[in-house]
């Protein structure tokens, strides 16, 4: 099953060079979380074969229009396409009186809108379903914002077929099996779980950490992740005005990637000041090898270990 992030707008602000304002789509499982919806989203879901019907989840990191903009032409869209199932919708507080405005003055939408306030001050549960839950992360910023952790629950432990063979195992002993008991057979011997079953798979995970300046608070939170968002509008020669404004440089975005122990970086939300973008990457892989660029249309998969 994938664990895959599709990248619609990787630019701060405007757009520009071919790039628009923040906006992803994360597919955990077949289950799509559309993450910031900047300027042109729903044009690059189009475009990028994202299959917009199929979102029931957003996420908004902060209220500055660059992510989003593109969120009352979606919500406007799908209604117009007949949708019927609602869309809930996580933010820090002051997205819905704006939305709810613009959407009803086309007469309102076709499905239920739900929000939902974002504590953008606390690590915390804010969504959970079959698959994954959700956290939010603090960030710095000059409003209020939260990024977002994405992380698949633990799966059950795999069973031997062989073994089920072997001691006879009826169906309805399997589930608890799974869940990691211990098996006692009709003489009274127990079979310890481990030689009955695998381990899982490892869950997979993903942090988004849009928006924000150089913040050490969060590499406890997103330790160990497989993959890091990490803004980087600036470059070195900018940290100064990055620091100003509430910003990271792609050097101190490898920085918070080395110390919690991410497997992969990407840099993104970059400022319109850089048409060239290899002067990021060279910066980032200075300090964390494993940094990739951010850019339109690209797709960062993460596969499936063990299990």
């Amino acid at each position: 099953m994938r664990f895959e992030l599709t990248l619609l707008g990787t630019n701060s602000a405007v757009p520009a060079y071919g790039r628009f304002p923040s906006a992803q789509v994360l597919n955990i499982q077949e289950k799509r979380y559309l993450i910031d919806c900047g300027e042109g989203a729903q044009m690059r879901m189009a475009e990028y074969g994202v299959p917009r019907s199929r979102i029931r989840q957003v996420f908004i990191s902060h209220l500055h229009g660059d992510h989003i903009f593109g969120l009352a032409g979606f919500l406007s869209s799908q209604s117009l396409l007949g949708r019927q199932g609602p869309m809930d919708i996580f933010s820090p507080p002051g997205l819905e009186a704006p939305i709810r405005g613009l959407l009803g003055c086309g007469g309102g939408l076709s499905f239920p809108l739900r929000f939902h306030l974002v504590d953008t001050g606390r690590h915390q549960v804010i969504f959970e379903d079959k698959h994954t839950r959700v956290y939010s992360l603090p960030l710095v910023h000059r409003i209020p914002a939260s990024g977002f952790l994405f992380r698949e629950k633990e799966r059950l432990r795999n069973m031997q077929p062989e073994k089920i063979k072997a001691y006879n195992i009826h169906y309805r002993d399997i589930p608890a099996i799974k869940g990691g008991a211990d098996y006692r057979l009709p003489d009274g011997r127990l079979v310890p779980n481990e030689e009955l079953t695998l381990p899982p798979a490892a869950p997979r995970s993903y942090a988004y950490c849009s928006d924000t300046a150089y913040s050490e608070a969060l590499v406890p939170m997103i330790r160990g992740v497989d993959l890091l968002y990490h803004e980087s509008t600036f470059c070195e020669d900018m940290a100064g005005h990055a620091a100003a404004t509430g910003h990271s440089t792609a050097r101190q975005a490898a920085a918070i990637a080395r110390m919690a122990g991410a497997r992969r970086l990407i840099l993104g939300h970059y400022s319109s000041r850089y048409k060239n973008l290899s002067p990021f990457l060279e910066e980032a892989r200075a300090v964390f090898p494993d940094a990739e660029l951010g850019e339109d249309g690209k797709v960062f998969g993460v596969e499936w270990e063990g299990g």
